[in-house]
């Protein structure tokens, strides 16, 4: 009887300590969005799709604000940043074809952020860019010639070009805002802390151990003689 309460103890004690895990986890903030879009770049280069990915930084005392928060108000103290992106090129008539794929890396983060858009805890939209530019070799794309700057304009994800070819005119323009095919329209989602996904796994580990014993008791039951009373 006493090895039943104390076992029975021991799984309380686990669970409540499982449970406080997920309490835990389930208040904390994340400040790190992720945005994603895959548009057509539109007249410029009428064959080009461009689908991307970018991470952007948002301090926690922000959340709790309302509309457009500038990166100077004291919530932020110029905190906001653009982390990181990535833009793949392809053909939108053949676009699993690797000849025509390329893959344009933002990995310098960028401070020039002017200020997010929130809505009731959530990032909707960002007015920012990287301050530096990425070149293309892809034909489709004016290559070998053109470079490219990525920037974001409220919920929408747009490329600014400079094309400098050896024989030629300079010219330069900017992805469509309303392409044929495809949307530049950002989806916005949270990317939860390191923090919160290593009490989640914690939690999820001591759960199928709980249970793991559990079953094992069920499955090999004490095969101790035990006296008989009459």
């Amino acid at each position: 009887m006493f090895k039943q309460l104390k076992n029975w103890s021991r799984t309380v004690t686990a669970t409540v300590a499982v449970a406080s895990m997920f309490g835990i986890a389930a208040p904390a903030k994340a400040v790190i969005w992720s945005g994603a879009w895959d548009p057509a770049f539109g007249s410029a280069f009428p064959e080009l799709g461009w689908r991307g990915e970018a991470t952007f930084f948002l301090p926690d005392a922000c959340l709790a604000e309302q509309g457009w928060v500038f990166n100077f108000e004291s919530c932020s103290s110029f905190g906001m940043k653009i982390l990181s992106a990535e833009v793949e090129f392809y053909k939108l008539s053949d676009p699993t074809n690797p000849a025509f794929h390329e893959t344009l890396s933002f990995d310098v983060p960028s401070s020039a952020v002017m200020s997010m858009k929130l809505d009731n805890g959530v990032l909707t939209g960002v007015l920012g860019s990287f301050l530096y530019s990425r070149p293309s070799t892809l034909p489709i794309a004016g290559g070998p010639y053109t470079d490219f700057v990525l920037f974001f304009e409220d919920d929408l994800a747009r490329m600014g070009f400079v094309s400098n070819p050896p024989e030629g005119p300079r010219t330069s323009g900017f992805s469509d805002k309303s392409p044929a095919d495809g949307s530049p329209f950002i989806t916005f989602r949270v990317v939860p802390e390191p923090g919160v996904w290593s009490l989640l796994l914690l939690g999820a580990a001591a759960l199928l151990l709980i249970r793991r014993g559990q079953v094992l008791r069920f499955a090999a039951p004490d095969a101790r003689p035990r006296p008989f009373y009459c």
